[in-house]
């Protein structure tokens, strides 16, 4: 009693304090408008449900990955549903698991758990329970590991002890070694005397070692090239970066410049270059007498992507790049302007949570009220702070360069850019931002869904700018710069043939390069004239006895811009050598060009590459966005919106999936050699025949629909292609997915794709809910599933079409058709547009029932006691599969001969047993379902259908014991459930037994 009264009091005590404050200020003439009395409820005096614990959470940081922490609340009040959320910047570091809400009752209370969140990390924020009644908040602390001070506070004692008693014996020892220093010079003066040698000559025939400085090997410098930055113009630019300085110092602000560019395309070293033209520009104004007009500040968010607001440190930026750090009026200004923000974010919560609460009209304008007033306060400080800081440096415009942005999270991506438009748009100031468009892209869309991307940026946006693409001249110029003098200068034309048209691209594959290269000149050396190395596993010779790093070259460019033609060459070297005398023509116009090269070097091209192959096995891939950057191959980037946080290798990622995927299609097909053929019929043959996996997968000119009536094995086909592929190693992974994992609310709103080509809303809906899909059945991050998918390294065999509704079906079909995933997919629908349909019939019939008759010798029964066992029905693969899975209904078998069908569709309803069904009721309600689907020539039915449910139900079986019933019939072998709540029957003629009993 005592714990249910303590809340109680606490909340009476709260609502008694809240009053006496509100007519203290009505008294003292605080301004506001007299609320209209209210209508007297007895809500006012209910207490509101609270947290129990009245102290703040404490969760160190270290015990956060493992650890649970429940929250107890409690409701002294009637019965009422409760929320609990996050907020704060702990939102992402905790999370409260399983469900948010609950109902509490009257007098009771629900306990909530807390576990870790997204991003664990140290930080402050607050659970907030939200009800009907009110809210209530606990302060979280997720504290970090104790530093070494706090745990030994006595360490500051010592070392002033210690530094104490240098003090005291420095001057002491400073003595001695003064009086010693006359008789050690006295005493090592003839021997320097006799040692001394000027610099560059001998003693006694022998030269002076040089020092470890200067014995550092001239080949060491410049190893590599850096990958920061450059404020020279090495790509020709220098034109653009004085257009763009003249526009950020003249146009009239406020006004947002949007530098666009993919991943490496130099963005950030363009925003240097036009800072410094911008100074140069202030610095040629003032020797002419004028005055300097820009004081300029970097911001880069990423570093700040976990505040709360990104105002706040971009402010701190600015006063910081400005050096006005010390001065007390910015110091007061900043501190003013960080209570208004911290009352927003405060304020916006309680925004979110006020429809939930039901607070009254009043109060919700009151709070709105005070939202506006506390902005119009923010403006005015921000307003007087860049003046301030404008002014103390005696400029007249604040250009701002923000980097980095695209490396944020959505909603800080989204945030900086609607603070740039709230709080910054002001008539001193300009912004450049340096970002990636698709980045920025899926953020709005992200937090907006399907509004007008377009029109959201336009908004904020003023001058949008796309980095200029790199000419073939200036490639050739940047390529050769980075080659003088080094030992890979000889393969130039073999890098020019294929290397993407990006800088840090080009930057990183000339390191590998490099590096590869000095490890096979060693391995050279070391295995002598021969070019063999006689002791370990690397060898660097050809057939020709000669190492040529163009070869090498070449092997790195195919692993790294054409994964599937470096798959073929790993395992068959001699592939290089048949692109060098042009008796391999190449599809893709990467691998021509590489072949063109090779045909150059013409003997020097090895028969048997596989000694350069073992090099770049080992050697590291400097980025597996490169085959997606090819800007010659006439194809569009495949991921123009991968950000930088989503440019990580997916070789470690995609060989674990790999292994998942292999383990599910081991456990859903067995032993593939205990399997029969199909029996297929592709587009214009006239009669089935069956096929080999091979023969089906080298058959196919494209994208592969399997289809055919239900219980002819497209599922099993499909997994099995799906092994086969995965043992192939082409560089791709393929995933069998179930079209039931598409979740609907992944697929809505999606727009019809345009003729010839898909939508871009259209195309990202459909790849997020693959994503999603992922995600799920195999346990991927969502952004290596992203990534595996955009950059088009898997291999979609999809399962079950009839999984999506109609209007999702049309939709996914229009995408399919037109996407560059190669697909595999089944469905009961004749044909799809872009898709080789290939017909599933069944399994070769002779194998069946060999199979079934070996069986039946098992059992030591003869297979003449069967009657009616025709290929048609054997054929069936689901059937064979039930009959050689379960193989008990074998000892059920009467002495005398029977017709299979009659006699295995009574025992299998009669094996469908169901607790409080009596057996009349099971075989009249299946009967009928048989019956119809028989006169509507249907070959499935929806476990939760309405006319399904109806004919159960008139036939005595009740509502809740309709899901049992149908999982009865399906282990007693009567039905087979394809997809979920999906039915039908083992195969056609045992329904249309079941449908003549009616």
């Amino acid at each position: 009693m005592a714990r249910r009264l303590g809340p109680l009091l606490r909340s009476c005590a709260r609502v008694g304090l809240t009053a006496m404050i509100a007519a203290g200020l009505i008294a003292a003439g605080f301004p506001a408008q007299a609320a209209p009395p209210r209508a007297a409820s007895g809500m006012e005096s209910v207490a509101a449900p609270e947290f129990l614990d009245e102290d703040q959470l404490a969760i160190p940081l270290e015990r956060l990955p493992t650890g649970t922490w429940p929250v107890v609340v409690v409701n002294p009040g009637p019965a009422v549903d409760v929320e609990v959320r996050v907020a704060g910047r702990i939102a992402d570091a905790i999370a409260v698991k399983g469900a948010t809400r609950a109902r509490v009752p009257a007098g009771g209370a629900a306990t909530f758990t807390v576990v870790r969140g997204t991003r664990p990390h140290a930080g402050t924020g607050q659970l907030v329970l939200i009800s009907a009644d009110g809210v209530d908040r606990l302060r979280v602390v997720v504290t970090a590991q104790p530093s070494l001070l706090e745990r030994y506070p006595f360490l500051p004692y010592i070392g002033g002890f210690l530094l104490l008693v240098a003090f005291v014996a420095a001057p002491l020892t400073w003595r001695r070694h003064r009086r010693a220093q006359p008789q050690s010079q006295e005493q090592e003066q003839p021997h320097e005397q006799e040692t001394e040698v000027p610099a560059g000559e001998e003693v006694a025939g022998e030269e002076v070692a040089p020092s470890p400085v200067a014995r550092v090997p001239a080949a060491s410098e410049g190893f590599t090239h850096s990958d920061e930055p450059v404020r020279d113009d090495e790509l020709n630019r220098a034109a653009y970066v004085r257009q763009l300085a003249r526009l950020a110092r003249e146009a009239t602000p406020p006004m947002v410049i949007g530098v666009f560019g993919e991943w490496g395309t130099g963005k950030t070293s363009m925003l240097l270059q036009l800072r410094e033209q911008l100074e140069q520009l202030d610095k040629q104004a003032e020797e002419l007498g004028a005055d300097a007009k820009c004081a300029f500040v970097w911001f880069d968010p990423w570093r700040h992507q976990h505040e709360d607001n990104p105002v706040l440190p971009l402010l701190h930026a600015i006063v910081n790049d400005l050096g006005l750090r010390n001065r007390e009026n910015v110091r007061q200004t900043l501190r003013t302007i960080s209570d208004v923000l911290g009352s927003l974010v405060l304020s916006a919560t309680l925004r979110v949570s006020l429809p939930d609460v039901r607070q009254s009209i009043e109060d919700y304008d009151g709070q709105h009220f005070r939202i506006r007033s506390e902005r119009t306060r923010l403006d005015e400080y921000l307003g007087s702070l860049i003046d301030a800081a404008l002014a103390a440096k005696g400029r007249e415009r604040l250009v701002v360069f923000v980097d980095d942005l695209d490396r944020c999270d959505a909603d800080r991506i989204t945030g900086l850019l609607e603070s740039l438009k709230l709080h910054f748009n002001r008539r001193n100031c300009v912004f450049v931002l340096g970002v990636a468009k698709g980045p920025l892209i899926a953020a709005v869309r992200d937090k907006y869904g399907d509004e007008p991307v377009g029109d959201y940026l336009d908004k904020i946006i003023q001058f949008p700018f796309e980095m200029p693409r790199m000419s073939e001249a200036d490639f050739e110029r940047y390529l050769d710069r980075l080659l003088a003098g080094k030992e890979i200068e000889p393969a130039s034309g073999m890098l020019k043939s294929a290397l993407p048209r990006n800088p840090r691209s080009i930057k990183r594959f000339v390191n590998v390069l490099i590096l590869q290269d000095r490890v096979a000149r060693e391995a050279r050396d070391r295995a002598g004239d021969d070019g063999q190395e006689r002791h370990g596993r690397v060898t660097t010779g050809t057939s020709h006895g000669r190492y040529d790093v163009s070869i090498l070259a070449a092997v790195l460019l195919l692993r790294d811009r054409a994964p599937e033609t470096y798959a073929r060459l790993t395992e068959e070297p001699a592939l290089l050598r048949r692109l060098a005398e042009a008796a391999e023509q190449p599809e893709l116009a990467t691998v021509a060009g590489i072949a063109g090269e090779l045909r150059r070097l013409g003997e020097r091209v090895p028969h048997d590459a596989g000694s350069y192959i073992d090099l770049v096995r080992d050697s590291p891939q400097p980025s597996d966005v490169m085959a997606a950057e090819s800007q010659d191959d006439g194809r569009s980037s495949v991921a123009p919106w991968i950000s930088r946080q989503e440019e990580l290798p997916l070789r470690g990622p995609l060989d674990d999936l790999a292994g998942l995927v292999r383990e599910r299609l081991d456990r859903r097909v067995g032993d593939d050699g205990v399997l029969i053929d199909p029996v297929v019929r592709f587009g214009g043959e006239a009669e089935p025949r069956a096929r080999g996996l091979d023969e089906i997968l080298g058959s196919r000119t494209g994208k592969l629909l399997l289809t055919g009536p239900a219980g002819t094995g497209k599922s099993v086909l499909a997994a099995r292609l799906a092994r086969r592929l995965s043992e192939r190693r082409n560089g791709r992974v393929p995933v069998f997915l179930p079209f039931a994992a598409l979740k609907p609310e992944h697929t809505a709103h999606v727009p019809p794709p345009r003729a010839g080509r898909p939508t871009a809303a259209g195309h990202s809906t459909y790849e997020r809910a693959l994503t999603h899909a992922l995600a799920g059945e195999y346990g991927l991050s969502l952004a290596d599933a992203n990534a595996m998918l955009v950059r088009r390294r898997l291999i979609l065999v999809l399962d079950g079409l009839e999984a999506l509704d109609l209007s999702t079906r049309a939709d996914f079909l229009a995408w399919a058709e037109h996407t560059e995933h190669d697909v595999i997919m089944t469905g009961r629908v004749g044909s799809a547009p872009g898709f080789e349909a290939v017909e599933v019939v069944g399994v070769v019939a002779a194998e069946a029932i060999a199979r079934l008759e070996t069986l039946l010798a098992t059992r030591q029964v003869d297979p003449g006691r069967l009657l009616g066992l025709t290929p048609e029905l054997l054929g069936s693969p689901v059937l064979l599969a039930v009959l050689t899975g379960t193989p008990e209904w074998i000892d059920e078998l009467p002495p005398e001969p029977v017709r299979f069908v009659p006699w295995y569709g009574e025992r299998a309803l009669a094996a469908t047993a169901v607790p409080g069904v009596e057996a009349g009721m099971v075989a009249e309600g299946l009967c009928e379902i048989a019956a119809e689907m028989t006169r509507r020539r249907t070959e499935t039915f929806l476990g939760d259908d309405p006319d399904v449910r109806a004919t159960l139900r008139r036939a005595g079986v009740r509502p809740m014991d309709v899901s049992p019933l149908l999982k009865a019939a399906a282990g007693a072998g009567l039905l087979r459930q394809c997809e979920p709540h999906v039915f039908h029957f083992v195969h056609r003629q045992v329904r249309e037994h079941l449908a003549g009993r009616c």
